[in-house]
């Protein structure tokens, strides 16, 4: 068949390491390969587009191959006695993905990845909300990366986030055309998107005009939903969605909140049996003084959990260059290091 090229990039980016390969044209060779290389190329595709940031070099590097052959299996014409090689690359390739992200189980994260689960066995839209530091972007980023980059799109929101941006974005992400004016872009994304799909909207208060006027980035999450049927999953930080919730136009926003099924708000502070879980990442059994030791380093700072994982990381260090397991004691060290790396001299 011929193969249809577009230029995707942007006036500042390096052209000869950006794939050009139309969205169109791709997924007019995947409907003529058999179903197994079907969800192999359309894993590669999101992962090309929503990890590497369509860099040939670098997924070049990941996969071992070389160039021409990564496009005509993208594209048509890989001969097939490169075909079993080229499998093999790829199912390599995923399964060192999904490890790059490890996640410790905890009630909070089992919450989270349920609600996606949902998002996506439903084509729903849900929500995901809480403070920064308890795992909400990791736990997503995670269950993004086990679930198929080829059907999930994971997009930070960049801050008051108009349309515009939010269209540009996606369609980055998913590997569409970026170029011509709103509209364009989005009919590109109509033909993109089907319930299969997946859109995780990180900081998805960022989608909240400056203003608080109803309409705009926010506008088109609904729109994609009702017209492409995909599902949708919204990461807020708390305080947008107290701005939602009851703001100037929170009766406006009480339609939007009615769309989303499977409500995940987390609680401000860290929960003892959620960092009992943590601890047991780092050591087997770990005692109730170490327990209230690391619950009460995780309370007491913003950072929440994501300090405290910082902290038993240092700790865990520190004990094995002594040569024994991490205490109570090598916890204390670490935090107490943290602490005086904020002091001036003299308050030392």
């Amino acid at each position: 068949m011929a193969i249809d090229y577009i230029d995707t990039t942007d006036k500042n980016e390096d052209r000869s390491d950006r794939l050009t390969l139309s969205h169109d044209a791709f997924m007019a060779h995947v409907a003529q390969c058999p179903p197994e290389d079907q969800e192999r190329m359309n894993w590669l595709w999101g992962y090309l587009h929503n990890v590497l940031n369509r860099s040939k070099s670098r997924l070049i590097a990941e996969l071992g191959q070389e160039w021409e052959n990564i496009r005509r299996y993208l594209a048509g014409g890989l001969p097939d006695y490169k075909h079993a090689d080229m499998i093999e690359a790829i199912d390599s390739l995923i399964r060192r993905a999904a490890r790059q992200k490890p996640l410790v189980s905890t009630i909070v994260t089992e919450r989270i990845i349920e609600a996606l689960d949902y998002c996506r066995d439903y084509s729903a839209m849900i929500y995901v909300s809480g403070p920064t530091g308890r795992g909400k972007t990791y736990t997503a980023e995670y269950w993004a990366a086990q679930n198929n980059h080829g059907r999930t799109r994971y997009v930070r929101v960049p801050s008051d986030c108009s349309r515009r941006t939010l269209v540009f974005t996606l369609c980055r992400a998913c590997g569409v055309s970026a170029r011509g004016n709103t509209a364009d872009m989005e009919a590109n994304l109509h033909k993109a998107l089907t319930p299969r799909n997946v859109l995780i909207l990180d900081e998805a208060g960022h989608l909240l005009s400056r203003s608080g006027r109803p309409g705009g980035a926010i506008e088109l999450v609904r729109d994609l939903h009702d017209i492409c049927g995909c599902g949708v999953a919204l990461i807020f930080t708390d305080v947008y969605l107290r701005e939602v919730k009851r703001g100037a136009n929170a009766d406006y926003f009480e339609q939007f909140l009615g769309r989303l099924e499977f409500p995940v708000e987390i609680e401000k502070q860290p929960r003892r049996d959620e960092v009992r879980a943590v601890l047991r990442a780092f050591i087997e059994n770990p005692n109730e003084a170490l327990v209230t030791l690391a619950l009460d380093a995780a309370r007491a700072r913003d950072g929440k959990l994501r300090t405290l994982f910082k902290d038993l990381t240092r700790a865990s260090e520190f004990a094995k260059n002594k040569g024994h397991s991490m205490t109570r004691a090598d916890l204390q060290l670490a935090i107490k290091w943290r602490k005086s790396t904020g002091a001036w001299p003299e308050d030392k």
